[in-house]
């Protein structure tokens, strides 16, 4: 873990975070609409997603919103997420309406035939040599009335056969939209959404009897690095990092990306020790380890954690939990140190933050 002999002055910040007047120079330069959608989008691509940021550098300045809502569908953005299901919402009333047309038409070829046949048997009642006689003559335009309404059930079945592979299409995106929804699309991890989903499920199912961990870690130097050097530059890097912590947990545990230089790892069934030791020994992995920079690695601590730890017995709530993760976090960047827990001293750090950020 990280060790600093030092903490850096945190109350004075730089007036724009350099990550989004990189964003607002490429939107500027691009010609790109300040939308909030292509806000995360431009952010993808400055962040380390080389795929985002490859598809976009193609479509030149001044791109079309729909070719850029396009690149982000593809790669699954969250905040595209309601326009994916706009599209699909749309695509599926325009599916129910074909139906329905093609039902309606099938039912007046149908109601005709039998009108059809009611008309000669009606005839044949009346007179049967006389119904005879004309049912040789309607015969052909009674023969041509099926063979239309068989070609037009042949026809209907045909389509209905591609509806529904459309309607499979749009099921498949829409499973691919909830995806987006709860894993971060560079490393495949669970977010910052499926995570308090999966704390609010310990809360209620969980809880009684069995203790849990929450686990925040800081990858020092990584934010800085992702933002320092060309776009996809981090991508290997975060892959890399996110199968260190997989690989430092059981099947039962869960791993999340929760920010661009945060993970979190939720350790069930554990006491305040072994979650201490599971955390050195993800960061000793990480110290360790080189990572690989385009044609070359960074090398072996190169990257350090700093880390925050809670656990649910002294916490109520999901957010609860998340914030004294967080808050131990912030406790152990501050101080220098390596790692915190959440207790009474961090509390009160945090109590005494905040009253002098009100009386500020």
């Amino acid at each position: 873990m990280s060790s600093k002999a030092t903490s850096a002055p945190r109350d004075i910040q730089p007036a724009v975070p350099p990550i989004m007047a990189r964003i607002a120079h490429a939107m500027a330069s691009l010609g790109i609409a300040a939308l909030p959608r292509n806000y995360e989008l431009l952010f993808e691509a400055l962040n380390g997603n080389a795929g985002v940021a490859r598809e976009i550098a193609t479509l030149g300045k001044a791109p079309d919103q729909a070719m850029l809502d396009s690149i982000a569908l593809r790669h699954s953005l969250p905040s595209h997420n309601v326009l994916a299901a706009g599209q699909a919402a749309g695509e599926a009333v325009r599916v129910l309406s074909e139906i329905s047309r093609t039902a309606e038409e099938n039912q007046r070829q149908r109601a005709a035939a039998v009108q059809e046949l009611e008309e000669i048997a009606g005839r044949m009642k009346d007179d049967p040599v006389l119904g005879i006689s004309d049912f040789s003559t309607d015969t052909g335009r009674l023969l041509s009335l099926v063979r239309g309404i068989l070609g037009a059930d042949r026809a209907t079945a045909a389509k209905m056969g591609d509806l529904q592979a459309h309607l499979d299409g749009l099921r498949s995106g829409l499973a691919v939209s909830r995806e987006a929804l709860t894993h971060d699309p560079v490393t495949g991890l669970a977010n910052q959404a499926a995570l308090i989903g999966r704390l609010k499920r310990f809360f209620q199912e969980e809880a009684e009897g069995n203790t849990a961990a929450l686990l925040l870690f800081r990858v020092e130097q990584l934010k800085e690095f992702a933002e320092t050097h060309p776009a996809g530059a981090a991508e290997k890097t975060l892959k890399r990092l996110a199968a260190i912590f997989r690989q430092s947990v059981k099947k039962n545990d869960f791993v999340a990306r929760t920010g661009p230089d945060l993970f979190c790892l939720l350790l069930c069934d554990v006491n305040r020790e072994i979650a201490v030791t599971i955390a050195r020994r993800v960061a000793g992995r990480v110290a360790e380890r080189p990572f690989p920079f385009l044609d070359r690695e960074l090398p072996a601590g190169f990257l350090t954690l700093t880390a925050g730890v809670s656990l649910t017995d002294s916490a109520e709530t999901p957010m609860a939990l998340y914030e004294q993760a967080d808050r131990a976090l912030a406790y152990a960047a501050d101080s220098g140190i390596a790692l915190r827990i959440y207790s009474a001293e961090v509390a009160e750090r945090s109590g005494r933050l905040y009253r002098s950020g009100n009386a500020a």
